[in-house]
């Protein structure tokens, strides 16, 4: 249940579509004689929204997660388990054309195939099923086996976790395969704006994973300064709107014990 209402929530409080809504309220409330009012609404959305194009203010949402993983970019000597979740395919075009399509987060399989080669006998999870509400069969899982297949990784040795449809049920699902034990090292691939959320869930069921931060957004010396990639900052206001959401939504349904 929980699911379909996050999605729902997304709908709801996602940026672009809050501004496209008010956008339209402003422009129905002039069309009724509420002219001033419109007005005032539609100068207020103009503004806050010239304000996180112009400003990164998304880079800085996403700046203040990924800083504390600056220095998790090395494995430790000894790992006795590697937990990969997925995200970085785009399983409907792997399915319409039948080749591997990654999206933005590629770092998640590329780095985890220098690490599997690296600790060689430790167990490997990838952790991603679908997370559309239409598509259930379109799985992150099937796209990652063909591609460390390609890649000429042994993919008998990966365990592919496909149930999971968003990051607690990676977490929970992964753990019962994995069934750590206490002295065991477990390393955590993932975005490394995502990662606060994975490991404060497994924090709250106690497992202690090792973060191995991938795909940063930005660079370590980020500078909230104003700029003119207009469209990149909106992108990265969703971006960020929606590892904060997921931070705070998280925290309010009792999966993590804090929100940062």
């Amino acid at each position: 249940m929980s699911f379909y209402l996050s999605k729902i929530l997304w709908l709801i409080l996602n940026p672009f579509n809050i501004f496209i809504f008010i956008t339209l309220l402003s422009i129905f409330l002039y069309f009724i004689k509420l002219s001033r009012l419109s007005l005032i609404i539609f100068f207020i959305n103009f503004v806050f929204i010239s304000f996180i194009s112009f400003f990164p203010i998304g880079s800085y949402l996403i700046y203040t997660i990924e800083k504390e993983y600056h220095s998790n970019i090395k494995p430790p000597e000894k790992v006795d388990g590697i937990l990969i979740l997925g995200g970085a395919t785009i399983p409907q075009l792997y399915i319409e054309y039948d080749q591997i399509s990654l999206n933005g987060s590629a770092e998640r399989l590329v780095e985890s195939i220098f690490i599997i080669k690296k600790f060689d006998k430790a167990k490997v999870i990838f952790s991603g099923g679908s997370g559309l509400l239409n598509r259930p069969s379109l799985d992150h899982a099937q796209v990652a086996k063909f591609f460390y297949k390609k890649i000429g990784i042994e993919t008998n040795k990966i365990i592919f976790e496909d149930n999971s449809r968003n990051t607690y049920e990676n977490i929970i699902y992964s753990k019962k395969i994995a069934n750590p034990k206490i002295n065991e090292n477990w390393l955590l691939i993932t975005t490394a704006s995502h990662m606060k959320r994975a490991l404060l869930i497994a924090d709250k069921n106690n497992w202690k994973l090792i973060p191995y931060a991938v795909d940063f957004k930005n660079i370590k010396d980020f500078k909230l300064i104003p700029n003119l990639n207009l469209l990149t900052n909106l992108n990265s206001f969703q971006q960020g709107s929606h590892e904060w959401l997921g931070l705070v939504s998280y925290y309010l349904m009792g999966r993590t014990d804090k929100i940062f």
